[in-house]
């Protein structure tokens, strides 16, 4: 039975957060499908006519209307009680340098990730390789963490931290892992994961919901563990950018996938051995409120973007409906999902948000880019609430 906490408190909180930001353009929502395929899509030109299309679950839904789908691979419509279990988050890349892009799936945590070949002509098979056979956390990160100019695939295998690489002179062999932790956890279900360079050396980090993994002058050394000061249950992207503009990236993070708390680091820099303060941005009680009167739970995904144009970068999160069905705190809430704006306070930053939707949050991951080339970013999701687009 709902709660009248779980109905009455985050609609009045919705309101006070509309109301916080009357300038705010409205937003608008193409509802793709309402069918529940994937925990996350990825938005790319796949089908080789230079307009994004979208990619989710077992499915391809052509740009630019996106009314138009195809499946690549077997796939099902998931009960919302059930999880999207072969499609977690999913990243397009052209591995085998074809000019085609090809889709690279997650699946459930801990197993398997599986590289599907663009066939070259649309409508033929996509074959299958499985590249990983174990990918732990909940959001893998797609990156150039070496700096040799190609991605590799941040996770964890057997409770440490790491990354895959590939031998890109044929990607669909098995991808090589490279441990950076001793053994952290017994579960693959483990939250917060980001990449970026935090002490300013050039070189990408690893960033997990504790602390950090320092990317040595040599791969082959030891990665030198720095401690955060919040401790937390982890909850999804964690992005490192330079959030106050004052030289050196700072981190924003989730605090619980599936409860509630949002916040940035500001990194001190070289003259402060580059420590690391935590600001709220929404608080861990849900009975408190955060920016603009704003509460809600289960942020599952996060993702940067320069929404407004102001040259300061933001970021875009939600809440990821029914993640455990009602076993999650606030699972009954509307699911929202709000835009975060980086304005400059002094030499600090002050947050201020936007409410875009209150019937779509974000699934295990969350899309902002520029979808129908308008020069305005827009936001895409693949959900338990199916796959939509929100328009500026």
């Amino acid at each position: 039975m709902k709660s009248i906490y779980q109905i009455s408190l985050p609609c009045l909180m919705l309101g006070i957060a509309i109301c916080a930001n009357p300038t705010t353009q409205p937003w608008s929502k193409q509802m793709i499908r309402k069918d529940f395929v994937t925990e996350g899509i990825a938005v790319a030109d796949v089908t080789g006519d230079n307009v994004p299309d979208i990619v989710a679950g077992h499915l391809i839904h052509e740009g630019p209307d996106f009314g138009k789908s195809m499946a690549f691979r077997p796939g099902q419509i998931y009960p919302i009680a059930e999880y999207a279990k072969n499609s977690f988050l999913t990243f397009t890349s052209d591995v085998n340098h074809d000019q085609q892009r090809d889709i690279i799936m997650v699946g459930w945590p801990g197993k398997e990730i599986t590289l599907y070949l663009h066939p070259g002509k649309i409508g033929e098979e996509w074959k299958s390789h499985v590249i990983i056979k174990e990918a732990a956390t909940e959001s893998p990160v797609w990156i150039d963490l070496t700096g040799d100019g190609k991605e590799e695939i941040v996770c964890m295998k057997q409770g440490c931290f790491g990354y895959y690489t590939a031998d890109w002179s044929d990607a669909t062999k098995p991808w090589t892992w490279n441990a950076v932790s001793e053994k952290r956890t017994n579960t693959p279900y483990q939250h917060g994961l980001g990449a970026g360079d935090l002490n300013g050396d050039g070189k990408n980090d690893i960033i997990e919901k504790d602390g950090w993994f320092e990317q040595p002058d040599s791969l082959s050394e030891k990665w030198k563990w720095h401690a955060l000061s919040k401790k937390c249950k982890g909850g999804s992207q964690m992005l490192v950018h330079d959030f106050d503009t004052d030289g050196d990236n700072d981190i924003v993070t989730s605090l619980d996938g599936h409860g509630y708390g949002l916040g940035w680091y500001e990194n001190l820099g070289k003259k402060q051995n580059d420590e690391m303060i935590y600001h709220e941005i929404l608080p861990e009680d849900p009975k408190q409120q955060g920016v603009d009167g704003l509460q809600f739970s289960q942020l599952h995904a996060l993702a940067l973007c320069d929404f407004d144009k102001d040259g300061r970068m933001d970021f875009v999160t939600g809440k990821r409906y029914w993640a455990h069905g009602e076993k999650d705190p606030g699972s009954l809430d509307p699911a929202l999902t709000v835009i975060f704006f980086n304005r400059a306070k002094g030499n600090s930053v002050q947050w201020t948000s936007q409410v875009i939707e209150q019937d779509g949050g974000v699934g295990c991951d969350v899309i902002a880019t520029d979808i129908n080339r308008d020069g305005k970013p827009d936001v895409a999701v693949g959900s338990k609430k199916g796959i939509f687009i929100l328009k500026q």
